[in-house]
């Protein structure tokens, strides 16, 4: 028996070894022996590095679909009808808002609203109770008042549609929550979400590999390119997005001291990953959401020896040539007067802002002001928002709009940040509580320059909502 097992090993490293002689010859005839065998070392530590990350990972996915239900996939019908396949102006789109990839969105987010009233009627109806109650309702008041904006719309249908379509997004969370109940179940969700986006991005260099002329936008900034998916369609904006999400949630995970530490070797692999698809993207608001993000997840996690880490390197780096290389990088190519237009998005901001105050009690109708009353009347006809929350919400529905948003997004923060003084929730509310506040922290800034608050389907946002609800309930039940 020893002898068959010393053969399949020989079987094994023979071959292997062979392998390494070969490639060192080769390095060897196109570099120095000592490169070439440092090459050789970091390509065979790196196998090692990603096989033992391929495991976890493969671990832990494996854990993930046996505990996915029937709500985990209501959620990903909603992220995949997110995805964009085609890009068309405003013409397009209102002479002819159902063309074939719409049917394909509209598909997907009816058949999650088919589940949600089937189960009502068949009695299981326990996500209407949940969608009605705290938080949860008061974001829904955002929709529920662009359905009433119909009435006065400047494109009625585009309204009802948009509204309604958001209502779902936020009944499947409410269904999440009263399905889940607590945070074991809840934290599943979020894996969940994460996987998915990590796909996403995943599929940004597939792209670049496969189309790189249109994945990689020529003459931008400092790198002299800008990442952008290709299939499906995503931005550079939704580009740096997703990473700067990625990037927070692993980093948060590498710092929590719970169980999940045993997976740090896969964080550390998305977070790295992430990092680079953040900088190749060069999306300057997501960058700065990312830094913010980081400050507060480092406080937060009270790890002294990172938070002193990171002081002494931001000490040493910042006088240096790096600090002068980050700044160019930052202002991506741009004269002073494009940088504080913020890439021209004041000038969007100021002509929305002078529609608003043609309406200011009762805007255009949700989801058309900015696009059809604003954008359209500049003569810009492919950008699909003012590309800040709160003036898109006033132009849809009024004063009342970003009123709606703001409150819902400070009763949020309120709810979030009084834990950390007084912890009084489990192990697994704690283990959540990093990337939870890493994710607030990225779409509180990012809602600043995006409508991801607002917008189909906004799934990160709804994930800190709902986790932000779920303490709400679980301190009620306790006093209760």
């Amino acid at each position: 028996m020893l002898t068959v097992v010393r053969s399949r090993e020989f079987a094994v490293l023979g071959p292997l070894v062979l392998l390494q002689a070969v490639a060192f010859f080769w390095l060897g005839n196109v570099f120095s022996a000592a490169a070439a065998a440092l090459i050789l070392i970091g390509i065979l530590v790196s196998g090692v590095v990603l096989s033992a990350a391929g495991s976890q990972a493969l671990s832990a996915f494996r854990f993930l679909i046996r505990r996915l239900s029937w709500w985990h996939w209501l959620w990903a019908l909603l992220f995949f009808s997110d995805l964009t396949f085609r890009a068309r102006d405003f013409q397009n789109a209102r002479d002819n808002p159902l063309d074939a990839w719409a049917l394909y969105r509209v598909a997907l987010v009816g058949l999650a609203a088919g589940v949600l009233l089937w189960r009502a009627v068949t009695g299981r109806a326990q996500w209407l109770g949940s969608l009605f109650s705290g938080t949860v309702l008061m974001m829904a008041a955002f929709p529920l008042a662009g359905i009433l904006s119909t009435a006065w719309s400047i494109y009625p249908a585009w309204t009802l549609y948009k509204s309604i379509e958001l209502l779902i997004d936020i009944s499947v969370l409410a269904a999440a929550l009263a399905a889940a109940g607590t945070a074991g179940y809840l934290k599943s969700l979020f894996d969940w979400n994460w996987v998915l986006l990590a796909g996403l991005q995943a599929t940004v260099w597939v792209g670049a590999g496969l189309w790189p002329r249109e994945a990689l936008v020529q003459g931008v900034g400092t790198l002299g390119f800008q990442l952008a998916g290709v299939l499906p369609s995503i931005s550079s904006n939704g580009v740096g997005h997703i990473a700067a999400i990625l990037s927070i949630v692993a980093l948060a995970r590498m710092l929590d001291s719970g169980a999940r530490r045993a997976r740090v070797l896969m964080y550390l692999i998305v977070f790295l990953a992430s990092l680079a698809t953040l900088v190749f993207s060069q999306t300057r608001s997501a960058l700065a959401a990312f830094v913010a993000a980081a400050a507060l997840v480092l406080l937060l996690s009270r790890r002294t020896d990172v938070i002193a880490t990171t002081l002494a390197a931001l000490v040493l780096v910042t006088p240096s040539s790096f600090g002068s290389a980050f700044l160019t990088y930052f202002r991506r190519g741009q004269d002073a007067q494009l940088l504080e237009s913020l890439s021209g998005r004041t000038d969007w901001w100021s002509f929305g802002w002078a529609r608003f105050l043609e309406r200011p009690w009762t805007g255009y109708g949700a989801f058309a002001g900015g696009r059809f009353a604003s954008l359209a009347e500049m003569g810009d006809r492919f950008t699909s928002s003012l590309h800040n929350t709160y003036l898109e919400a006033a132009l849809g529905i009024g004063i009342l709009g970003p009123l709606l948003v703001l409150a819902c997004l400070i009763i949020v923060w309120w709810r979030l940040v009084k834990p950390f003084f007084r912890w009084t929730g489990g192990e697994l509310e704690r283990s959540l509580y990093l990337e939870v506040m890493g994710v607030l922290m990225v779409v509180t800034v990012r809602s600043v320059f995006t409508t991801d608050l607002i917008w189909h389907s906004a799934l990160p946002w709804f994930l800190v909502l709902g986790y932000a609800e779920l303490l709400r309930r679980q301190r009620r039940a306790e006093f209760s």
